[in-house]
C-alpha cells in the first residue's frame, strides 16, 4: 500500500476554492488522486492514544494506558509498528498533555534504534478535558483531505490492512470497521477456552449478504431487551446478530463520513455515537431509495446536452461495512485479560517486538550489579530486561520483568508482569500477579 504524509507542503498556497476545483477534475492513479498536479495520499492514519484506561484504573492511575508494558514493550509501540509495517511514513497521534513527553521520548528513541523514519504529529488534549474520539477527529479533519485510518492506541493486531482497504473500496463505504473474534488461548487439553464473563460483549447485527452493519451496541449499554425497528426489518429482513465478535476500533473513514462528523459537533464518541448514527442513516437512505427510477433521466448534462459518465455510479456515501479477520487481534483495555494477553502477544507478535536482549549470566554479584545468577532459571517464553538483577536459585516462568528490577535469592515467579523498578526480597513466591512500578515485596511474601 503506497501512502504519503498528512502534512501540507510548505509551498502549498492554494485556496480552498482551488482545492475544490482540483477535486472536481481529479483523476485516480493507483492509490492516489491527482489534484492540481499533486499526489494526495489515500489514507491519513490517526492513532487514538488519549484514553484514560478506566477499566484498568489500578494500573493507569500512575502510568498512562498507552505506556503500559505488554511483553515488556510499551503498548503504544504496537499501533506505530503496525503503520510502519504497512509503509506509512507519517501519522497523527492524539495524546493527553501529561503523557506526551514520555510517549514522544520513547517513540523517538525506539524508531531511531530500529532505523525507522516516521514523522508523528501530536494532537494534545488537556488532562482534564472531556473530549471524546469524535472531538479529536474534528481537530484533525481540516489538516488533511484524505480518508482517515483511525486506529486505537490499545490495539495489537497482525491483520493485513489491504484486506480492510479492499472492502472499503469495493463498497464505496462511508466507514469500514475491523471485527475479530474474542481471543482465548487454547486450554492445556487443546480445547478453546470459554469466554470470560467479565468481557464486555458487543452485539453486532450484520447483513449476511455483504457484511453491512445494521446494529451495533455494547452489552453494558443495552437494556434487558434488544429492540429492532420495523422499518429496518422491512429493508433488511435477514440480519445475523453476533456476540462472539468484537469491534477492534480500527476504522477507515471516507471524506463524506468525516464531513458528516464535522457537521455534528454534539457527537463526542466515534464508536458509541457516530457509528450507530451512520448505520441508521444508511438504512433510512436505502428505505427511501426508489429501485425503479430511470437513471438516464436523472443524469446531469453538460452545456451540449451530453450526459456526464461519472454521475452514473455515485458512491452510496452512507454505507457502513465490516471486515472480519481471523488474524491475531487483541485490545489491551481490561485488567482481567492483561497477563493473558502479555503471554499471547509474546508468542504471536514476535515480528513486532524489539529484539529481546537477555541479561548476562553471572557467578556472583560481588563485582557487577546486574545480570542473572547462573543458578537461576528463566524459561524461553519469559522476557526479561537486560538491566535486572536476579539472584541465585530463582525461577521465572512465563513472566515479564521490567527494567531496574531486583530479585533476591530463592524467589519463584510464574505468570506475572513485574514493572520497572520493583524489588523482590528473598524467598518471595508470586503467581498470576501484576506488580506496579517501584513496589517492594518483602521476604517470604506470597
Amino acid at each position: 500500500m503506497t501512502v504519503g504524509g498528512p502534512k501540507k507542503r510548505e509551498d502549498d498556497s492554494e485556496s480552498e476554492e482551488d482545492d475544490k476545483k482540483s477535486t472536481e477534475t481529479g483523476q485516480y492513479v493507483g492509490n492516489h488522486v491527482i489534484k492540481a498536479k499533486r499526489l494526495v495520499p489515500e489514507f491519513t492514519p490517526v492513532i487514538m492514544a488519549a484514553g484514560y484506561g478506566s477499566q484498568m484504573y489500578e494500573l493507569t492511575n500512575t502510568t498512562p494506558k498507552c505506556m503500559l508494558p505488554v511483553a515488556n514493550v510499551p503498548l503504544i509501540w504496537f499501533p506505530v509498528k503496525f503503520l510502519v509495517k504497512h509503509n506509512f511514513k507519517e501519522a497523527y497521534m492524539v495524546v493527553r498533555e501529561g503523557a506526551r513527553e514520555s510517549i514522544e521520548k520513547y517513540l523517538a528513541k525506539q524508531l531511531d534504534r530500529e532505523g525507522i523514519k516516521m514523522s508523528i504529529e501530536y494532537v494534545v488534549i488537556s488532562d482534564d478535558s472531556e473530549k471524546g474520539t469524535a472531538d479529536s477527529l474534528r481537530i484533525i479533519a481540516p489538516k488533511t483531505r484524505s480518508n482517515l485510518l483511525v486506529i486505537s492506541g490499545d490495539l495489537i493486531t497482525n491483520v493485513d490492512l489491504s484486506e480492510l482497504a479492499n472492502v472499503h473500496r469495493a463498497n464505496d463505504a462511508a466507514i469500514t470497521a475491523l471485527l475479530a473474534p474474542w481471543y482465548n488461548p487454547p486450554s492445556p487439553d487443546g480445547k478453546r477456552a470459554k469466554r470470560n464473563k467479565k468481557d464486555d460483549r458487543d452485539f453486532i447485527g450484520l447483513d449476511p449478504s455483504d457484511n453491512r452493519i445494521l446494529f451495533l451496541s455494547n452489552e453494558k449499554d443495552l437494556d434487558e431487551e434488544v429492540v429492532f425497528r420495523k422499518g429496518q426489518l422491512s429493508v433488511f429482513p435477514h440480519m445475523r446478530v453476533y456476540t462472539t465478535l468484537r469491534d477492534c476500533h480500527l476504522y477507515i473513514m471516507s471524506r463524506s463520513a468525516v464531513t458528516t462528523l464535522v457537521d455534528k459537533p454534539d457527537i463526542a464518541m466515534l464508536r458509541c455515537e457516530f457509528l450507530p448514527l451512520l448505520a441508521r442513516k444508511q438504512i433510512k437512505h436505502l428505505a427511501n431509495k426508489d429501485p425503479f427510477t430511470d437513471i438516464y433521466t436523472t443524469l446531469p448534462q453538460d452545456s451540449e446536452g451530453e450526459m456526464k459518465f461519472l454521475a452514473l455510479c455515485p458512491p452510496e456515501e452512507t454505507g457502513c461495512f465490516v471486515h472480519v479477520t481471523e488474524d491475531f487481534t487483541v485490545r489491551i483495555n481490561q485488567l482481567h485479560n492483561y497477563i493473558k494477553y502479555n503471554k499471547a502477544v509474546s508468542e504471536m507478535m514476535s515480528d513486532s517486538l524489539p529484539k529481546n536482549l537477555p541479561p548476562p549470566t553471572v557467578k556472583s554479584f560481588e563485582e557487577v550489579t546486574t545480570g542473572v545468577h547462573q543458578q537461576s532459571q528463566i524459561c524461553k517464553v519469559s522476557r526479561v530486561s537486560e538491566d535486572v538483577k536476579i539472584d541465585a536459585k530463582c525461577s521465572v516462568k512465563r513472566s515479564f520483568i521490567g527494567s531496574s528490577v531486583k530479585i533476591g535469592p530463592h524467589c519463584r515467579i510464574a505468570d506475572c508482569v513485574i514493572m520497572d523498578g520493583v524489588t523482590l526480597e528473598s524467598n518471595v513466591t508470586l503467581a498470576n500477579s501484576i506488580v506496579c512500578p517501584g513496589a517492594i515485596i518483602r521476604t517470604k511474601a506470597s
